[in-house]
């Protein structure tokens, strides 16, 4: 009797699984793989039938020659639907790489579009409203060697000083949008002049530390490298309040860039500090398009540490 109730529930079971492969050969549009998984499942179910049936003193008996050849075609069905399935799964794989390849292309144009537009940008500043204030300030100047009465002195002198303040504004927005000194000299070169032009706290020291003199790289990989090295070095001064920071740079064998920028700041959970790591997570896409990794070690109390190993190949 045990028998018979766990053939029922079995063949119950079964019938549930034959529903749910032919609803996935309709959702598959009938994949191969799966209209082969539901013929296998039903031959299944008509062998647990056939058993169920044979248990009753009946007066009609199946051949035994069937249900060898329900096995047989159960067994094919079996094999060929996993042949298909694992050429599906390989299909997939290979199209998840070319999603990640292209995902990968497209970034790097628009990092190096990026680039090219900071470029012309800071170019049209530098060479279009740059000499114009230069000619007002020449002017300007002319007429401070006349002889005007007090107001009208002061009035000029006011105004000299601030289209003397505009060009060295001008020269700090040009700089920062494409600092040529990364065009002509490298990207250690970018990073020293970006440090020593920053306005820090007397309390707060920043160290960099390179084997990267003249060494020159891609462009791609030289404005990258600059953008995350200022970015992790604004992240750590506005958010981490650290007594100092350490940046090392070095080139390995010839072959790997490492980066690590560290502070014995406050520390953060990048797990739960969504807004920074939001942020991390930028520059991971663009470490990710060098093909590179970064790690992150920070917590709360702790400081940070980002790590970022690039391949210069």
């Amino acid at each position: 009797m045990v028998l018979k109730i766990l053939l029922v529930i079995t063949m119950l079971l079964q019938m549930v699984a034959v529903g749910m492969a032919i609803r996935m050969t309709k959702v598959t549009k009938f994949n191969s793989s799966w209209i082969l998984f539901a013929i296998a499942l039903t031959l299944m179910l008509f062998q647990l039938v056939f058993g169920f049936l044979n248990m009753f003193e009946l007066e009609f008996r199946l051949p035994k020659d069937l249900f060898v050849w329900v096995s047989v075609m159960t067994t094919l069905c079996f094999v060929v639907a996993i042949f298909y399935v694992r050429k599906l799964i390989y299909y997939i794989a290979q199209m998840d790489a070319n999603r990640r390849l292209t995902e990968k292309r497209i970034l790097n144009t628009i990092i190096s579009t990026e680039e090219k537009e900071r470029i012309r940008f800071s170019k049209d500043l530098h060479d279009g409203l740059g000499p114009l204030l230069s000619s007002v300030k020449l002017s300007v100047s002319a007429l401070s060697k006349m002889e005007p009465d007090d107001s009208k002195r002061e009035i000029i002198r006011n105004a000299d000083y601030a289209i003397e303040e505009a060009i060295k504004s001008l020269k700090e927005i040009s700089n920062n949008i494409s600092p040529h000194i990364l065009n002509n000299f490298g990207v250690s070169r970018a990073v020293t002049n970006f440090i020593n032009k920053l306005t820090l706290p007397p309390y707060l020291k920043i160290n960099f530390q390179t084997n990267i003199k003249g060494q020159r790289f891609s462009s791609n990989i030289e404005a990258i490298l600059y953008r995350v090295i200022c970015e992790l070095v604004n992240n750590a001064i506005k958010h981490a309040d650290p007594s100092s920071v350490d940046v090392v740079l070095t080139l390995e064998d010839k072959e790997n860039i490492q980066l690590t920028v560290s502070d014995n700041g406050c520390g953060f959970d990048p797990e739960a500090d969504r807004s920074r790591g939001m942020g991390l997570s930028n520059i991971g896409s663009r470490i990710s398009s060098l093909k590179g990794d970064m790690t992150i070690d920070s917590s709360p109390g702790s400081g940070t540490r980002v790590a970022i190993r690039i391949s210069v190949n």
